[in-house]
């Protein structure tokens, strides 16, 4: 049910307000969520400048819905068409304890069956409150013939990549994209960007906390499996359109996925993986 005095909807964007003052703004184009700031105003997530905003071109930046294919590890285009689908909005509302809420919904449609050729639901679920953000994707096959699919939530986090620092990978096998996908195993206790970084780490089962000068993000997820890490760099950037050429300095993404072992869904059945953030400030 829509609860008008914490929502404020456009044609394109569905702007969330949470008690204490925290806010979220969601396209639809792609249930995307585009800002999270805490009632202090200031915004958790980076968000390119160059976005075309073209019904036909993903956004860059915010938390992008990776489904049912990550990157360009299948047939379909490049990270599926989630992301640039038109997601109906479910409910907004507030929960009891204050926090906010948003849910949105996809279903199978002919052009989706055109490339990928099932009957599914998906449900994006947004909770948040300024100090926490919470995202859950919920894939159910409501087909009878199994599927199998990868998924990520892209998570682009703003930071100053110069002050940024990684903690919780060591120890954990990774494929390193920048070294021609080697595996690998993460040896530094602290990881610092300083240069093009594009890892999956696999089966992580423990929070990854990314520090700054002013605060520290927390990201702990649930029931995917891996977890990516990228920053593209200068040279990375010159190649990406809606990036400016000093972008990498502004975020790091740090993104819930399940990439080495996609996920097979019977009939009538349902998964759900979750990317929960919360927002540490630095004394």
């Amino acid at each position: 049910m829509l609860n008008p005095e914490n929502l404020q909807e456009t044609n394109d964007f569905i702007i969330a307000i949470a008690a204490d003052g925290a806010r979220v703004e969601v396209a639809l184009h792609g249930a995307h969520v585009c800002s999270w700031r805490g009632p202090d105003g200031v915004e958790r997530l980076f968000m390119s400048p160059l976005n075309s905003w073209r019904s036909d071109a993903a956004i860059r930046g915010g938390i992008p819905v990776i489904f049912p294919q990550f990157a360009s590890e299948g047939p379909l285009p490049k990270h599926g068409f989630a992301r640039l689908s038109t997601w109906a909005l479910l409910e907004s509302s507030r929960q009891l304890d204050g926090s906010g809420l948003v849910r949105l919904g996809l279903a199978d449609s002919e052009q989706t069956r055109q490339v990928f050729p099932h009957a599914f639901t998906l449900e994006l679920r947004i909770t948040f409150s300024g100090q926490s953000l919470n995202t859950e994707l919920v894939v159910t096959n409501t087909g009878k013939q199994p599927f199998a699919f990868t998924c990520a939530l892209h998570t682009y986090l703003n930071v100053h990549v110069a002050e940024a620092a990684l903690y919780g990978l060591q120890g954990y096998r990774y494929r390193d994209s920048v070294d021609n996908r080697r595996i690998k195993i993460a040896e530094e206790e602290i990881l610092h960007i300083a240069e093009e970084v594009d890892r999956v780490y696999f089966a992580v089962d423990k929070p990854i906390t990314l520090g700054g000068r002013k605060q520290s993000m927390i990201a702990t997820q649930a029931g995917f499996a891996d977890a990516v890490v990228w920053n593209p760099w200068e040279n990375g950037c010159a190649k990406i359109a809606d990036l400016k050429l000093d972008s990498y300095r502004h975020f790091v993404c740090i993104e819930a996925a399940t990439v080495e072992h996609p996920v097979l869904l019977a009939p009538d059945t349902s998964w759900s993986g979750a990317q929960n953030l919360e927002c540490v400030l630095v004394a």
